[in-house]
């Protein structure tokens, strides 16, 4: 990671996202709303989104179609690793559950997909990528030890519980991003900082495998894809990406951390999803233990702030400073 030959492809594919999803963005969103996909507004969610119902959603196309332009080429061109496209290829068919979810919600019914039918589709995606992960990509998979910079391979007895882990991984990971994003920009704003952090975790790795300049490529692509999103996202927004989009960048931020053989690294550049998942466990546990009281004013935790009074613009601002200390944690525990 530290001659030009790896690192400057990798910043002109970035590029070329970002430009591809802003085009995207300019030719889709006339079309979003001629084709009337607007979300449905939860009713009992904060009044001031009630004014957001009908604005269009599967705007994580603008940018899963640039990305599946540069899976393509990961297979085609030398310079560009065939695991990313492989890394991108599971953000796709993650993406393809969220777009099913959004589809069955705006033309269907406003519940999509069940809990089971959606855990049963994103199971199987993630079991397939744990076998290739484990058992047939190139580079052999590890577990990076904080502080030491020591390597724990994943070999024999080892692969089936740790086949398990990342399974979990996955799923838990994606369903973060899915709950983080319900305000203006969050969601993006999170994954720039956290791409970006993912990008400068690959210069402290050693030695640099085939599977970590494919995570470094792919969070710098997320990096470019959520900036150029946040021109048609940011407050107030004027298309959401939908689960086609969430979905499909936690399958990357796990991804690229799995590749990295240093999932734990989500704990800290993936601070905030982390943090609004458990704000969902915690309040639905204290609910029904309690009887029907409650942690948080609403959950996930983005919404705590807002009944309470923080503005949109505030709570982006907020978390994506958090998101930013949590990502400075994790690069020194790589040192």
């Amino acid at each position: 990671m530290t001659t030009p030959s790896v690192w400057l492809p990798m910043l002109i594919c970035a590029l070329a996202i970002w430009g591809l999803t802003v085009l995207a963005g300019f030719f889709g969103l006339p079309l979003l709303r001629r084709l009337k996909v607007g979300q449905t507004v939860r009713d009992d969610g904060p009044q001031s989104h009630l004014s957001k119902s009908g604005t269009p959603t599967f705007g994580g196309l603008f940018f899963l179609v640039p990305l599946a332009l540069l899976a393509a080429a990961a297979f085609v061109l030398d310079v560009i690793p065939d695991q990313a496209g492989l890394l991108i290829l599971l953000m796709l068919l993650f993406g393809a559950v969220g777009f099913i979810d959004d589809y069955i919600k705006v033309r269907i019914s406003k519940k999509g997909l069940s809990v089971r039918q959606k855990t049963v589709l994103l199971l199987i995606i993630s079991a397939a990528f744990s076998v290739y992960y484990l058992y047939l990509a190139p580079d052999p998979a590890v577990f990076l030890l904080p502080f030491s910079g020591k390597a724990l391979p994943i070999t024999g007895w080892l692969r089936l519980p740790y086949l398990v882990f990342v399974i979990l991984v996955l799923f838990f990971t994606s369903n973060s991003v899915n709950l983080t994003d319900g305000v203006d920009g969050l969601a993006s704003s999170v994954t720039v900082v956290g791409g970006i952090g993912f990008f400068l975790a690959a210069f402290l790795i050693q030695p640099v495998t085939q599977s970590v300049q494919a995570g470094a490529l792919t969070a710098l692509a997320m990096t470019g894809a959520c900036l150029a999103f946040l021109v048609f996202n940011r407050h107030p927004a004027r298309v959401f990406m939908g689960d086609t989009g969430s979905q499909a960048l936690g399958a990357g931020v796990a991804g690229v951390a799995l590749l990295y053989g240093a999932p734990w690294l989500i704990l800290f550049i993936g601070v905030v999803y982390m943090v609004e998942s458990l704000s969902v466990i915690i309040q639905v546990i204290y609910f029904r233990k309690t009887g029907g009281k409650r942690i948080f004013r609403m959950s996930p935790i983005h919404h705590h702030y807002e009944l309470g009074g923080w503005s949109e613009v505030k709570i982006v601002r907020v978390f994506t400073l958090a998101a930013s200390a949590g990502t400075l944690i994790g690069l020194l525990l790589l040192l």
